[in-house]
């Protein structure tokens, strides 16, 4: 597992890692909020914008991209802001805030299990981008992974038995990370998540998961 702490530098080969992937709608939020959460400068965010952009495949636009535009722009501006249901949430970064907003406006939020929820933000291009919320003291229950997931502490904090994370930590983990990610502060906790595959879970979970062929 990698877990970069607030108040370490991202190395070289973090950030090309994440250069290299933001391209990806999904990773783009990720990593614009990591970039804000952790206070990167802008002439970093400008060598990671300039990575991504020169990975990026060169797409048409429609003839009425421009009108499409200024019409998202009126509707936008015609109506009040929707309230979040969590108002922690409120102090998220801009984009992601926007994001959660339209996506509690969209489906809400889901119950996986007693005290934890989750909202969708998006799936698509073989990867799911979400926040998962923990209630005081509630717990994932442990589990390994199909394939990688990146997760970033937004709000609150959590420990995973292997390291405590709090907002603008986050850890890169695969299937060799078996961990179990609890609320460990007064508060709920919050963290983003980008997974390209989903959650291995143990015991009678990991049985019924197996049952259903999941």
């Amino acid at each position: 597992m990698i877990r970069v702490s607030r108040e370490q530098e991202l190395d070289d080969a973090t950030r090309a890692a994440l250069a290299s992937g933001r391209a990806h709608p999904a990773l783009g939020l990720f990593i614009d909020t990591l970039m804000e959460m952790r206070g990167i400068s802008e002439h970093e965010g400008e060598a990671l914008a300039g990575a991504a952009l020169e990975a990026e495949t060169p797409a048409a636009m429609s003839p009425q991209a421009l009108d499409m535009v200024f019409a998202a722009i009126e509707r936008g501006g015609s109506k009040a802001p929707r309230t979040l249901v969590y108002p922690e949430l409120s102090g998220l970064p801009v984009a992601l805030r926007e994001r959660v907003r339209e996506a509690e406006g969209k489906q809400g939020w889901g119950v996986s299990g007693p005290g934890i929820r989750r909202l969708d933000l998006s799936r698509e291009g073989g990867l799911k981008l979400e926040i998962i919320r923990l209630d005081a003291g509630k717990a994932v229950p442990w589990h390994t992974h199909k394939g990688r997931e990146l997760t970033l502490c937004v709000h609150g904090e959590y420990a995973d038995g292997l390291a405590t994370y709090g907002p603008g930590d986050f850890s890169i983990t695969d299937g060799t990370i078996r961990h179990q990610p609890k609320a460990s502060g007064a508060g709920p906790a919050y963290a983003l998540a980008v997974t390209d595959a989903g959650l291995k879970f143990e015991g009678l979970l990991g049985a019924l998961q197996r049952l259903v062929g999941q």
